[in-house]
């Protein structure tokens, strides 16, 4: 159980708008990194540049409630386990 004073971030549950077009992103990639889980989101539409426009967001893993979704999606590929 979560106590009342422990946090975490959803990102399903977020909407990241575009300034540029006023439409909304969707997420369309997503990296672990030691410390941060790391989501892309970029507009489905052929108005905007995705190198313009797009959009990342940084989450701290231990707040991260939405790692376990993400792996499930077709854009996370998982990093290799380096070879000894």
């Amino acid at each position: 159980m979560d106590s009342p004073d422990h946090h975490v971030i959803d990102i399903f549950m977020m909407s990241v708008k575009c300034g540029f077009c006023d439409t909304y992103q969707t997420v369309v990639g997503f990296r672990k990194l030691p410390d941060k889980n790391v989501y892309t989101y970029e507009c489905e539409n052929d108005i905007c540049d995705p190198n313009m426009t797009r959009t990342i967001v940084e989450v701290p893993s231990n707040l991260d409630n939405s790692t376990k979704r993400a792996e499930e999606l077709p854009y996370y590929e998982a990093e290799a386990d380096p070879v000894e």
